[in-house]
């Protein structure tokens, strides 16, 4: 079982505790097992792990549904954008681009029954455009930890803007990250080094 042989490679507390949660339920429509999956999948990509960051990801390579319950899917998302980050650095581009596709897809699913795929698409893409760098990076959430000498709070918000400043990142649909490309790339690695 997967979660069993990257529990057997690794000692980080995080992750054993999360393989050892997923080892016992991982439903792909419960929220809480797609949020531990997601949580998995960037720990192991923090701590360098790409291959078994890798193969997490592509355990959630699963059919799209008619309906989008997003309380779920915002994890797959993020799982799925991590998937195409790491086939864009390890340069499989059409890998890249089929995910990148796919998650196009999920957002461009009719939330309602009188709304085409392009409404939605239109929609989502309104959402996208109001996302700022600093809104994306939790950079005020970051700074108000920090301020009252929480770091576990701190560290909490960098490991989820990085679903966010990755899973989204790499998709070219987020206005405001593609303008500013080089310093999300070095605030990525500026979260990740504080992370290990």
């Amino acid at each position: 079982m997967l979660f069993d042989d990257i529990m057997m490679n690794h000692e980080e507390r995080e992750i054993v505790r999360l393989c050892k949660k997923l080892g016992k339920s991982c439903s792909f429509t419960k929220n809480a097992d797609m949020s531990s999956l997601c949580e998995l999948a960037y720990w192991l990509y923090i701590d360098d792990c790409k291959e078994e960051a890798l193969k997490v990801c592509e355990y959630v390579n699963i059919e799209i549904p008619e309906k989008i319950n997003y309380n779920v899917w915002d994890f797959i998302i993020w799982i799925w954008g991590l998937e195409a980050h790491i086939y864009h650095e390890t340069g499989r581009k059409n890998d890249k681009n089929f995910r990148v596709a796919q998650m196009k897809k999920v957002w461009s699913t009719p939330k309602h029954h009188d709304e085409t795929e392009e409404d939605a698409w239109r929609f989502c893409q309104k959402i996208m455009n109001r996302k700022t760098f600093e809104s994306i990076c939790h950079t005020a959430n970051i700074e108000q930890a920090s301020a009252i000498n929480d770091k576990k709070l701190e560290n909490h918000y960098r490991l989820t803007a990085l679903y966010s400043m990755i899973g989204y990142g790499v998709t070219g649909f987020y206005l405001n990250l593609e303008n500013n490309k080089e310093k999300l790339s070095e605030k990525i690695n500026e979260y990740m080094m504080l992370l290990r």
